[in-house]
C-alpha cells in the first residue's frame, strides 16, 4: 500500500514539473531531454518509468482533442529507449 502511496506522490509531482517546463524540440533532441531530466530531477528509473506513463498519458490527451502529437512521440520514444539503457 505505502508503495503505490509513493508512485502516486512521485507521478504528481513529476508531472508537475513536466507541466512547468519549456516545449519539447519540435524533432528528437538528445540534448535538450537530457536536459528536461535534469530540471524536471529525473534520478531514476522508476521517475523515468513515470515519465514515460505521463507522456502516454498526454499523448492521448492530445490525440483525442486532435492536437499534433510528433513532439510528445518523439520524446515518449526517447524516454523509452533511455528506459532499457
Amino acid at each position: 500500500m505505502n508503495q503505490i502511496q509513493d508512485w502516486n506522490q512521485r507521478k504528481h509531482e513529476i508531472g508537475m514539473a513536466f507541466r512547468k517546463c519549456p516545449h519539447l524540440p519540435g524533432e528528437a533532441d538528445a540534448k535538450a531531454y537530457e536536459a528536461l531530466l535534469t530540471q524536471m530531477g529525473i534520478s531514476s528509473r522508476r521517475d523515468m518509468s513515470i515519465l514515460v506513463s505521463i507522456v502516454q498519458d498526454v499523448v492521448m490527451m492530445a490525440r483525442r482533442e486532435e492536437r499534433p502529437t510528433a513532439p510528445l512521440d518523439a520524446f515518449g520514444d526517447w524516454l523509452r529507449i533511455k528506459l532499457v539503457e
